[in-house]
C-alpha cells in the first residue's frame, strides 16, 4: 500500500508542476486532481489515498484560511451580511432552477435533479440520498462533481487571465516559520483539536476545514498572532486534497453519463455567468470588489475558492464568509426543507427517517 501511495503522490507531484509550469489556475490542487483521473479512466488503474491524509491537509488549509481575520475584516464581513444573505439564497434557487431544467429535459427524477445541483457538499448530498426516497446517488455525485469542477476550472481562470486586475489586495503573513513559533502553532493545534472533536461529536459538516478556520480566526481576533506556513508545505496540502477529489470523479456506473456532465456544465456555467452580472452590480453598491465578489460567488467549495483568493490576494475573509453562509444555510435549511417537500411530494413517510 505504500509504494501505492508514493506512486500517485509522485505523479500528482509532477501532474502539479507541469500545471505550475504552464501557468494553470490552482496547479497543485488541479494538476493532481487530473492526473488521477486520468490513471483512472484512461489506464483503468486503481488509485489510493488515505481520507485521513486528505482531512491532514484540509486542517492546515483551514488554518492559512483563517489566518487573515482581524477584527478590522471582522467589521467589514458583519456590515456585509445583507449582501451576503441576499447572495445566498439567490445562489441556491439558481442552482436549483438549473437542475430542475436538466432533470426535466434528461428525464430524470425531480429528487434527482435538485440534490443534485444543491450548492452544497458532494459527501454531504450523497448521505441525503440515502434518506430520500426515489433518488439516484450515482446521478447525484456525478452532477456534483461536475458542478465542483466546472467552477474550479473556470473560476480561477477567469479572475487570473481577466479579473484579477481589478482586486483590492490584502495583507497576507509571509511564508516562513521560526523555531520560536512552536508554541504558539501549538496553542492554534490544540484549540482546532478541540473544535474538531466537538464538530465531530455533533456531526457537524465539514469539521476539518470548518473548525480550523473558525479556531484560527477566534485566536487572530483576541490577539494572537498565527505563525505563517511555508509555501511549500502549503503546496503539498494542495496536492493531497487535489489526489483525493480525482478519485471522487466516477462515471463508468452511469450509462447516459455524457449527457449528464454535458447538460450540467451548461447548467453551472450559465449560472456561473449570470453571477458575472450580479458581482458586477454588487461591487458598483458596496465595498466589495468585483473580483472579491466572484470568488465569493462561486460554487467551487470553500478550499477551492480560498485558494483562488490567496492567489490573486482578494480579501480572503469576505470570501470565507460568503462560502461559510452558504454551506450553513444549505446544511441547515435548504436541504431539511428540501428533504422534508420531497418526501411530503412523494406521500412516503418512510423515506423521512429520524
Amino acid at each position: 500500500m505504500l509504494k501505492q501511495y508514493l506512486s500517485i503522490f509522485l505523479l500528482s507531484g509532477a501532474g502539479g508542476w507541469f500545471f505550475s509550469l504552464v501557468h494553470m489556475p490552482l496547479p497543485w490542487t488541479l494538476g493532481p486532481l487530473v492526473t488521477v483521473v486520468i490513471v483512472k479512466i484512461c489506464f483503468r488503474r486503481p488509485v489510493y489515498w488515505s481520507m485521513k491524509i486528505r482531512n491532514l491537509a484540509m486542517i492546515l488549509l483551514g488554518y492559512v484560511m483563517g489566518s487573515p481575520f482581524t477584527f478590522q475584516t471582522c467589521q467589514h464581513v458583519l456590515a456585509q451580511l445583507p449582501a451576503i444573505t441576499v447572495i445566498t439564497v439567490l445562489t441556491v434557487v439558481l442552482y436549483l432552477g438549473g437542475g430542475y431544467v436538466t432533470g426535466r429535459y434528461l428525464d430524470m427524477g425531480l429528487a434527482t435533479s435538485l440534490l443534485g445541483s444543491m450548492p452544497g457538499g458532494l459527501t454531504q448530498m450523497a448521505m441525503v440520498c440515502e434518506e430520500v426516497e426515489g433518488s439516484d446517488a450515482a446521478t447525484v455525485t456525478l452532477m456534483q462533481t461536475v458542478r465542483v469542477l466546472t467552477a474550479v476550472f473556470i473560476v480561477p481562470f477567469l479572475v487570473l487571465h481577466g479579473l484579477a486586475d481589478r482586486v483590492d489586495p490584502v495583507n497576507l503573513a509571509a511564508a516562513q516559520f521560526y523555531a520560536g513559533d512552536i508554541p504558539r502553532l501549538l496553542l492554534f493545534a490544540s484549540v482546532i483539536a478541540v473544535l474538531i472533536g466537538l464538530m465531530r461529536y455533533f456531526k457537524i459538516s465539514s469539521p476539518y476545514l470548518i473548525a480550523p478556520i473558525i479556531g484560527t480566526a477566534g485566536l487572530v481576533l483576541s490577539g494572537v498572532n498565527p505563525p505563517a506556513m511555508p509555501v511549500a508545505l502549503v503546496a503539498l496540502a494542495q496536492v493531497c486534497v487535489g489526489i483525493r477529489m480525482g478519485m471522487a470523479v466516477e462515471v463508468s456506473s452511469l450509462a447516459n453519463w455524457k449527457k449528464v456532465v454535458v447538460m450540467n456544465f451548461i447548467s453551472v456555467f450559465l449560472v456561473i455567468v449570470a453571477f458575472l452580472g450580479i458581482d458586477y452590480i454588487m461591487a458598483r453598491v458596496s465595498s466589495i470588489s468585483f473580483v472579491t465578489a466572484f470568488i465569493s460567488t462561486a460554487p467551487g467549495g470553500m478550499t477551492e475558492m480560498g485558494l483562488t483568493a490567496l492567489m490573486v490576494h482578494a480579501d480572503l475573509s469576505t470570501v470565507i464568509a460568503f462560502q461559510l453562509c452558504r454551506l450553513m444555510f444549505v446544511l441547515l435549511i435548504a436541504i431539511p426543507c428540501m428533504r422534508w417537500w420531497l418526501c411530503r411530494s412523494q406521500k412516503s413517510d418512510p423515506c423521512c427517517r429520524s
